[in-house]
This record gives structure tokens, C-alpha cells and sequence, in this order.
């Protein structure tokens, strides 16, 4: 038995070390903050257990999925540090999957490596928050598509019924079927062995998968609230973006779309950013005024849509700047931005509530209080800002190797890799996409980081033609 362990270490060596290095790093994490760091959203979760009422701004998913069932069996100490060992089994996924589809062992570990090395994602896993378990209900749906060859109906079905639950998660997946459905038709090729009826088919069940869950969620909504939805921020998301380009004074706006329409000049919003209107700008409206039978709501609504049709290159030309962001070389922050510091290890405590709140959380589902340990936090903070992140041109280059690899650029004709890459490279990019269309955060970078590494290797394989441990792409039951 010791001698397989010896061949396997050997024969992943590389795998092994970052490995190594990834499982160091997270210790000295779980020694600098106890029991775990606590969000703005954390709050929101913990105080949604137990009630799992769908009308608030974040979808319950989290909750039912993973913080309920942890916490039923530990703390929140348990919950970090499943999250930390979901965050390592995270990267060891990612390089089976791409041994599977037949890219070299080097290659396929130094794709994983920002998953296991990047502070950014230390520092996401050990805060009680949805993004880790997004990653990996993206990771898991990817793995299913592409590990058995083609998939087939059963399997499609599955995979859209775990990417409905990944916008439960979070509901940036809302635009990932699109993705994911085109896979499933084009994975066989132009021509399909199995035909094109069955690739439809197939395509079918997954999106069918996928509305089954969202619309039971959705009469779920329905049931406490009296109005079908998935969350009680589409609103202000929305909203939050149009808001900042709305050229009130030149529109034609009804009453209610007046009051609404913020008041002060484009460049004075910019510097106050979307967050602010999404969730601190009803303050400022006097809702009185609004007609009897307008809510505040519908005129947000109202308004955003009237600024999408006046105003498209204004709205999209906001999101693609956003979007374009997160391939930067340096993690920086534009002015509007969600402060970037709130994704940095501190030297102390970060509190975005109260201390007398903070230990309420802590008492009630942990049964202590929180510490830090100066000298691991010390560490951890001089890593992330020295350097210990992966700069956004590698995910750009990335994202511009998978698509040379969809177009056919050299040897990607012959590959079999083409549909997996618009799938690999595709859902990560939706993602971000759809992201970019709310705000900008670094914290919603994360499936990029996460998922365009892997398409990048993928990419990398498929041009060049060189794969060490070609499979048999037979089509799956």
C-alpha cells in the first residue's frame, strides 16, 4: 500500500506539492480567525434559519444546502472548515477532470492551483457565504456533462436540476442553462452518432430540469410572499444599474418614474456606486408621493426598464466595462466600487455589524466569542497584498485560448474538445457577465477564477493536440 501511494505522489508530484501548500495556507487561516469570518450576508443567513423565508435579497439555497445541515451536526467553526475541505477537493476535482478529457499532468495542476493558492479564495471560504458552495454546484454540473462522453438525457436532466440549485445559491446562475443546454446539443459534434433528435432531447431534459426546480422555488416564493420570484432583490438590481446612467431630465418619465430618478449628476452617482441605490437610496425617496397604486417596487421597475429602452449603450456599455474589470493585472478599485478591503485578511477582527450583535451571532450558533491571531492574520495579509492572487491578464488569456479553441485554431478541429471548452469556458464567463450586469465586486470573480484556468488548459490541449490520456468519447447512457 505504501509503495501505490510512493507511485501515485511521484506520478502527481506537482498536484501533491500545491496540494501541500494549499492545506498549509488554510491552517494558518483557521489559526488567524475563530471560528470564522462573519459578512454583512452572513447575518442574513443565520437569521434565516429555520424559517427559510424566500422574499428576502439572498435565495435560501445556502441555508437548505449547506450552513443548515452543518450546523446541525457542529458550529460555525465546522462550517469554515467544511468549507476549506470543499476548497481543496475543489482543485483535486478540477485535475481529475482534466486528465479525463487527455491534458498533461502539468498542465492540468497548474490550472488548479489558483483555486488552491489565491488569498482571495482562503479568504471566501472561511466566511460564512454562499460563493463557495457555487463553485462547487458549477464545478459538479461540469463534471457530469463531460466525464461520461456525451451526455444523455438522464444525466442532463440531473445537471439542470443542480444548476437550478445553484441560482438558489445564487442567482447570477440564472443565465448558465444557456451555456450548459448548447453543450449538450453540439457535444457530439455536427453529426452526432446518436442523431440529432437525441441531442435534442437531451437539451430538453436539461432545460426541463432546470425550470422544474426554479418554478417550484418560484410557487414556493409564491406561497409567503403572494407573487412568484426567486428573491427580493430583482428590484434594486436592476434598478441600482440604470439608475447611475438615467438621464432624468431628458426622458419622459411618469410621476412615480420621477421620484425614483435620483436627482444628483452622473458622475456624482458614479462616485457613490451601485450599491448605494440598490440598497440605500429608498431612504431618500418619499414614498408618500408615490400614486396609490404604484409601489415603490414598481417604480424602480418601472424606471429601469424605461432607462434600458432609451438607454441601451449607456446600460450595457456600464456592464461591459465591469466586466472587463475582473481581467485586470492588480486587484484595484474604481471609484463606486464594493470596497475592495472587504475581501482582505485584517490584521483585526473585521465588523460589519455591531461587536454586541457579532457575539450574539457567535454565542447563539457557536457558543463563543470571536479571536484573532495577530501573527497568522499578519501573514495572511501580507501574502494576499504581496502578491498571492492570480492577476486577472491569466484569466483573460485564459478566456482567449478557449476561444481560439472554439474556432477551430490549429489542431482543435480534431481534438473532441471544442463543445467542452465552450462549456468550461462558457459558464464562467455567464457568470461574470451576468455579475458585471448587478456591480462589480472582486468577490464575484470567483467562478472565473475557479473555472477559467480549467478552460484555459482544456483550450491549450485542443490547439495543440498534444494529450497524454486521450477517452473514448462513447455516448453516455
Amino acid at each position: 500500500m505504501t509503495g501505490g501511494v510512493v507511485r501515485v505522489l511521484r506520478r502527481h508530484w506537482l498536484l501533491a506539492l500545491l496540494l501541500l501548500a494549499g492545506v498549509l495556507l488554510r491552517v494558518v487561516v483557521e489559526i488567524a480567525y475563530q471560528p470564522a469570518l462573519l459578512y454583512i450576508d452572513s447575518a442574513r443567513y443565520l437569521k434565516d434559519l429555520g424559517i427559510f423565508y424566500p422574499g428576502n435579497i439572498n435565495p435560501i439555497g445556502y441555508e437548505l444546502l449547506l450552513l443548515g445541515p452543518v450546523l446541525l451536526v457542529g458550529d460555525l467553526g465546522t462550517v469554515v472548515l467544511v468549507q476549506h475541505l470543499l476548497g481543496l477537493a475543489l482543485a483535486v476535482a478540477g485535475y481529475c477532470l482534466l486528465l479525463r478529457l487527455g491534458c498533461r499532468r502539468w498542465l492540468a495542476a497548474l490550472a488548479v492551483a489558483p483555486v488552491l493558492l489565491d488569498a482571495y479564495q482562503l479568504q471566501i471560504e472561511h466566511l460564512v457565504m454562499s460563493d463557495l458552495l457555487f463553485q462547487v454546484l458549477l464545478l459538479t454540473v461540469i463534471i457530469l456533462l463531460t466525464w461520461w462522453g456525451t451526455p444523455g438525457p438522464r444525466l442532463a436532466l440531473l445537471a439542470g436540476a443542480l444548476l437550478a440549485l445553484s441560482v438558489l445559491v445564487r442567482l447570477v446562475g440564472l443565465t448558465l442553462v444557456v451555456p450548459a443546454a448548447v453543450f449538450v446539443v453540439l457535444a457530439a459534434g455536427l453529426r452526432p452518432r446518436d442523431g440529432w433528435k437525441r441531442r435534442l432531447r437531451a437539451a430538453g431534459a436539461l432545460v426541463g430540469g432546470f425550470v422544474v426546480v426554479i418554478g417550484g422555488y418560484a410557487g414556493y416564493h409564491a406561497l409567503w410572499t403572494g407573487v412568484p420570484g426567486l428573491g427580493g432583490s430583482t428590484g434594486s438590481v436592476v434598478f441600482g444599474r440604470t439608475a447611475m446612467v438615467a438621464e432624468c431630465e431628458k426622458l419622459d418619465l411618469s410621476r412615480a418614474q420621477q421620484l425614483v430618478c435620483p436627482e444628483e449628476p452622473v458622475p456624482e452617482r458614479k462616485r457613490k456606486g451601485i450599491d448605494y441605490y440598490m440598497h440605500f437610496f429608498q431612504g431618500r425617496v418619499d414614498t408618500d408621493e408615490l400614486p396609490e397604486d404604484v409601489t415603490y417596487s414598481q417604480a424602480q421597475h418601472s424606471l429601469a426598464f424605461e432607462v434600458l429602452r432609451s438607454q441601451p449603450l449607456d446600460v450595457f456599455g456600464g456592464v461591459a466595462k465591469d466586466f472587463l474589470k475582473g481581467f485586470a493585472p492588480m486587484r484595484t478599485q474604481s471609484p463606486g466600487d464594493v470596497p475592495l478591503a472587504r475581501w482582505h485578511f485584517q490584521t483585526e477582527y473585521p465588523l460589519y455589524f455591531s461587536e454586541w450583535s457579532l457575539n450574539g451571532w457567535l454565542e447563539y450558533y457557536d457558543g463563543g466569542s470571536y479571536s484573532v491571531n495577530e501573527r497568522a492574520a499578519g501573514f495572511l495579509r501580507a501574502y494576499q497584498l504581496g502578491g498571492g492572487y492570480t492577476p486577472g491578464t491569466v484569466l483573460g488569456l485564459a478566456l482567449l485560448v478557449v476561444i481560439a479553441a472554439i474556432l477551430g485554431v490549429g489542431r482543435a478541429n480534431r481534438s473532441g474538445l471544442r463543445a467542452v471548452c465552450l462549456l468550461v469556458g462558457g459558464i464562467p464567463s455567464a457568470a461574470l457577465l451576468t455579475a458585471a450586469a448587478m456591480e462589480f465586486s472582486w468577490r464575484y470573480q470567483l467562478p472565473g477564477l475557479l473555472l477559467l484556468p480549467l478552460a484555459g488548459a482544456l483550450g491549450i490541449t485542443a490547439v495543440l493536440g498534444h494529450r497524454s490520456e486521450t477517452q473514448d468519447s462513447t455516448t453516455n447512457r
